[in-house]
């Protein structure tokens, strides 16, 4: 029976090496293989058509997620349970803002000890008052992921949403309906009277295929490509925050146009004339 720091010391060995770790070097290898072959190909997309850069999504892309994946993968196969039992018997009558610190002086230094005290870390035993605070608040104001407002994204739903019979309708109907601060009936051209909807200002209104990237242009999403010194930004469009939260509910529904504009509803005008 060990004791001491030579107790720590093989605690914290215990963990490596990973079982995972043969496997982890194929996927790490069979990742960046990918990556690779990705860039080649939008790079060589990119020299047939410039244009290209403004309707791609992907061409910022790089692996950092798919890598964190791959490491959380192999430090999940770490042997943890039989060290983190041990380190919680260790402290289990300290008060909760020292353990960890004084786990960090019991392990060894060096990658081992580093290594050995990353579990620690994650572990609800460890962490300290305002730590469980605020992973407490974090989980109690959890909300879903909102769409990236990412220029290539946009086109492509914008696009979507126009091969739709009438997405494109449905849409300036939206803008302009949401915008509205008021509406009057006034004759037409037709002879009859019709419903015309005021603002503070006129809606920025989706014109076809040929004005998305304008459109995008006019709402603060300009191209990336373009240079700030050479070409500084416009001002937003006040129809921004409308349109966002359009897109942002017709990618959300994965394209059902029904059921996104029944779940964007529009406040009632009170000033309706008699």
């Amino acid at each position: 029976m060990r004791y001491g720091d030579d107790k720590s010391f093989e605690m914290a060995r215990s963990l490596l090496p990973s079982t995972h770790r043969q496997a982890a070097r194929k996927s790490r290898a069979s990742l960046h293989r990918r990556s690779r072959r990705s860039s080649r190909t939008r790079v060589a997309q990119l020299i047939r058509d410039p244009e290209f850069a403004e309707d791609c999504a992907e061409l910022d892309e790089d692996t950092s997620s798919e890598m964190r994946g791959l490491v959380w993968e192999r430090q999940a196969s770490d042997k943890v349970n039989p060290f983190i039992r041990w380190a919680e018997q260790r402290t289990l009558d300290q008060p909760r803002d020292l353990r960890l610190g004084l786990m960090r002086k019991a392990l060894p230094d060096g990658l081992v000890g580093r290594h050995a005290l990353s579990h620690l870390k994650q572990e609800k035993h460890f962490l300290s008052t305002a730590e469980l605070s605020a992973q407490e608040s974090w989980r109690l104001c959890t909300r879903k992921k909102s769409l990236p407002t990412e220029r290539g994204l946009m086109a492509q739903l914008l696009r979507e949403l126009l091969r739709l019979p009438t997405g494109q309708k449905a849409l300036n109907s939206y803008l302009k309906r949401a915008s509205a601060t008021g509406w009057s009936r006034q004759w037409g051209h037709d002879g009859h009277r019709h419903v015309v909807l005021h603002g503070s200002h006129a809606p920025r209104l989706l014109l076809g295929v040929h004005d998305v990237l304008p459109f995008l242009d006019d709402l603060g999403f300009e191209s990336r490509l373009v240079s700030y010194w050479s070409h500084p930004p416009r001002p937003e469009a006040p129809t921004r925050p409308l349109a966002l939260k359009f897109l942002r509910t017709f990618h959300r529904l994965k394209g059902d146009l029904t059921a996104t504009l029944a779940a964007l509803p529009v406040p009632v005008l009170t000033n309706q004339p008699r």
